[in-house]
């Protein structure tokens, strides 16, 4: 026995220790499996920290489980930073016994934890899970070992808590799921199995083509499969799904045998009582919902049978029966009763011109009130329809049975409408064909959103014809604004019907508040802070579809920080422009015709110009609200006194709806009637370079400045002020950037300088400085920036517009005149003395030359004569 027990000590001591040793013997080997496999196969962006690796053969002893921490899988080219895949935890499961073989990893089973699948579709059908390397682009085959890196044998996997979304662009899909909780088995290594699923979604949306067919629903689905992966064919075996308290049963199969989907699904519900179809109205099913009484039956079924694929659509069949239903809140006196509808919609052969759609006897009763609608339509590519609705719906009570979390209805809509007609009529204007009759009132109405104003309308009367609505009385408020609006509407079926269709409209709009800022979702104290933090404004996208014209009077518009008064003009809304053709509103001390275009037709570069004529603005309240002229004109920070103005702007606005400085052009003629600046940097380091006195204030009287903003600077041509005492012009221009570069001539009374200049003039001049004329112009070139500005004195020009300079030169030269001829005959008599005295000295040197030119040529000729004998003794000896 003693023994017995060693010998399983010692086998369960070597089970251990294999089972730690293991993990860390293979663990490199595994890692660089996985890495080979990735710089392989994978051409996306794998964050894969080796340090968050981890290898165990506990969990799911025998297997190995490899796992790893924030792992993530993200696109290149144009899916450059979205995210297709990342995981808080992702485990892999394989077979221990291929690992020590040296055989290829066999993965067993799969664990995401906290998942995020973000599957993206673009219109062109690339997609973001593409992300596997064409197999021309792999290793060379001589490259390569005999056996893959991986094999999947996987029989199991589970999602816990993940977050899967799917938008699909070319075929207008889009799917979101939250909270999702899903497992499953199966035996992926046979080619004919049955695959078990179990999911649930805490949220789960759905919409096609632009419109949400299920919002925020809860999910449920127990579904097994069986699996024909050789013709890739699945099964129902026992299927159902539910969402919130509707459940569904489903039979038939799905397939893939090509490129294409085939299926044959039917469908239908398991649990007839109401109070379950009840539970998909929007925001039904939520808390209170189960203390609703409900009463009353409904059936559910339908099918989706044949080929989905790029040309085709699967038919379809759908048909809904609701009969005596009831409800009734513990919180509402009165009930929903006698809740009755038949519907049913369906194209056997998938095209949607054989598409039919039939609503009959549907209607509700709140106390003495019966609303009763039918219904049909026929072809709906082109719809041909024949439709009424008559009776009276209480909103307060259907909103009250049970208060949604996302908006609330009241009010009361009473209604006499028939129409009858074909799309082939409206597109054609064949008014006469559509047999469209009725009218409708709305008293009390209100619409409220989280996060909008609230929507009223207190009263409003609407008549029908084929070609209009007749609107008449029609009174509301949105949020603070008020308005009433009188006029007509065409073109309201095609627009019902076609997205493409246009409305139009010509109405009259009064108003004695708009406030823009509340449209737009800005508060007011966003609104009063300066324009540069109004990061709450968005851009405002006319829609293309709408084509309104508006003859407004309005007592007050607020717009972003400014209130305007008394606005009086025509809005006209067409082509995604919206068009201001005039508007006059009094504002910043003064009034501002206003006629031009903001236009949105593309969201991301919208433009604008406009044409303003301005009368009488005040400057300091024109800089404190304006951040065109807090760039431009920084001096008018330090001025007082109106400006009018017929000036000409166009450009982009950014995504905050304030202009794009960069963009800007425009001019015009700016007239000033009285103004004054103080306290200027500027005109300070005027005065201290000039050391003029009384210089310190500017003032403008009937100035007519002529301005023009081009490539980022605003230019204006020369005007005149005055400066203290003395008249002065100015020209120049100031950047984007707020640099500023200006000429300053400036003209000033001789004998009014500082001590300083004066003693500079009387040292050249003596003490009669009327020599340079009555006045001097001081030329002063301004650059910098306004806060820290650079002045320089340039040329001084006196009054007849020659230079300081050359007036002083004059002045010398008639000083000097007088010497002139004195030295000059000084000069002459010099000259002559020196001229005698020069040419006896030449008659001297000359005959010493003489002279000595003599003697040198008779010493010369004795030398060669002594020469001569001297050669004719070395040739012939001494004659002996």
């Amino acid at each position: 026995m003693k023994k017995l027990l060693i010998i399983l000590a010692s086998i369960v001591g070597l089970l251990v220790l294999t089972i730690v040793l293991v993990p860390i013997v293979f663990k490199d080997k595994i890692i660089s499996s996985i890495q080979t496999e990735i710089d392989k196969s994978l051409n996306a962006k794998v964050n894969l920290d080796p340090t968050k690796i981890r290898v165990s053969l506990i969990s799911n002893f025998p297997n190995m489980t490899l796992g790893v921490e924030d792992f993530s899988i993200s696109g290149k080219e144009v899916f450059e930073g979205d995210t297709l895949f990342a995981a808080k935890d992702f485990a892999v499961e394989m077979d221990i016994v291929a690992i020590i073989k040296g055989e290829p990893l066999n993965i067993k089973g799969i664990t995401l934890d906290q998942p995020l699948i973000n599957i993206l579709v673009l219109e062109d059908g690339s997609a973001n899970y593409d992300i596997t390397y064409p197999s021309e682009e792999e290793t060379p085959e001589e490259e390569t070992t005999s056996e893959d890196e991986f094999t999947f044998g996987i029989d199991h996997w589970e999602i816990k808590n993940g977050r899967i979304n799917y938008m699909d662009q070319m075929y207008g899909v889009a799917i979101s799921l939250l909270g999702v909780d899903h497992s499953g088995n199966g035996d992926f290594s046979l080619s004919v199995f049955d695959m078990q699923t179990n999911t649930t979604a805490e949220d789960f949306s759905f919409a096609y083509d632009g419109d949400v067919y299920i919002a925020h629903k809860k999910l449920k689905a127990d579904l097994l499969f069986g699996m024909d992966l050789d013709n890739f064919k699945f099964t129902f075996k026992n299927a159902k799904a539910s969402l919130n308290d509707f459940n569904l049963n489903f039979d038939g199969y799905f397939a893939m045998p090509t490129d294409d989907y085939d299926m044959d699904i039917a469908f239908s519900t398991t649990d007839t009582q109401f109070k379950s179809l009840l539970s998909l109205v929007p925001g039904m099913y939520a808390e209170g919902f189960d203390a609703l009484e409900t009463r009353g039956e409904f059936d559910f079924s339908g099918y989706v049978k044949g080929i989905y694929s790029d040309t085709k659509m699967p038919g379809f069949s759908v048909d809904l029966a609701v009969r005596d239903a009831y409800i009734k809140s513990p919180d509402v006196p009165l009930p929903i009763e006698k809740i009755a509808m038949e519907m049913h919609a369906s194209s056997q052969s998938g095209d949607m011109k054989d598409g039919y759609l039939e609503v009959k006897n549907f209607g509700l009763s709140i106390d003495k009130d019966r609303f009763t609608a039918k219904a049909k339509v026929n072809n709906f590519d082109s719809p041909i329809w024949d439709l009424s609705v008559n009776g009276g719906l209480n909103l307060d009570i259907i909103s009250k049975i049970e208060p949604t979390e996302d908006f609330t209805l009241a009010g009361m809509i009473s209604a006499n409408l028939n129409s009858k007609g074909s799309y082939v009529d409206v597109e054609s204007e064949n008014y006469a064909k559509l047999n469209t009759s009725g009218s409708m009132s709305m008293k009390n109405f209100s619409y409220s959103e989280k996060g909008s104003p609230d929507f009223k309308i207190t009263t409003a009367d609407l008549s029908f014809d084929p070609k209009a609505i007749t609107l008449s009385n029609f009174a509301g408020n949105y949020g603070k604004s008020d308005f009433t609006l009188n006029g007509g509407v065409s073109n309201y079926i095609a627009y019902a019907l076609d997205e493409k269709a246009v409305i139009k409209g010509n109405m009259e709009l009064k108003s004695s508040l708009l406030d823009i800022n509340e449209m737009m979702g800005v508060s007011e104290e966003e609104a009063t802070e300066t324009p540069e933090d109004t990061t709450a404004m968005e851009v405002v996208v006319i829609p293309e579809t709408i084509d309104f014209t508006f003859d407004a009077t309005v007592g007050t518009i607020k717009y972003d920080n400014f209130d305007m008064k008394n606005a009086v003009g025509k809005i006209i809304i067409r082509d995604g422009i919206l068009t201001l053709d005039p508007m006059k509103v009094d504002m910043l001390g003064g009034s501002i015709k206003m006629a031009g275009i903001y236009n949105s037709q593309d969201e991301y570069e919208p433009k604008f110009d406009f044409k303003l004529d301005i009368s009488e603005f005040s400057i300091p309240e024109t800089f404190k609200n304006v951040t065109t002229v807090q760039k431009f004109a920084p001096i008018a920070e330090k001025m007082d006194g109106k400006f009018s103005t017929n000036f000409s702007m166009n450009g982009l606005l950014t995504q905050t709806m304030m202009p794009d400085l960069n963009t800007l052009s425009g001019g015009g003629l700016i007239k000033i009637v009285q103004a004054a600046v103080k306290d200027s940097k500027v005109i300070s380091g005027v005065t201290s370079l000039s050391k003029l006195d009384n210089t310190s204030e500017v003032k403008i009287n009937d100035v007519k400045v002529q301005a023009e903003i081009k490539d980022g600077r605003l230019n204006v041509k020369p005007f005149d002020v005055k400066i203290g005492n003395y008249n002065a012009t100015i020209d120049g221009s100031t950047g984007l950037g707020g640099d500023i570069a200006y000429n300053l001539k400036m003209n000033v009374p001789t004998g009014s300088m500082g001590k300083a200049a004066n003693s500079a003039i009387s040292s050249l001049l003596g003490n009669n400085l009327n020599v340079v004329g009555n006045s001097i112009n001081l030329n002063f070139n301004i650059g910098g920036t306004y806060d820290d500005p650079k002045v320089k004195l340039g040329s001084t020009t006196s009054e007849g517009g020659s230079t300081v300079a050359s007036s002083a030169k004059e002045q010398i030269t008639e000083k000097i005149d007088a010497e002139k001829d004195k030295l000059k005959a000084e000069a002459e008599a010099k000259a002559k003395a020196a001229k005698d005295s020069a040419a006896a000295e030449a008659e001297r040197l000359k005959k010493k030359a003489e002279e000595e030119a003599k003697k040198k040529a008779e010493e010369e000729k004795e030398k060669l004569k002594k020469k001569a004998k001297s050669k004719l003794k070395d040739m012939f000896g001494d004659g002996k």
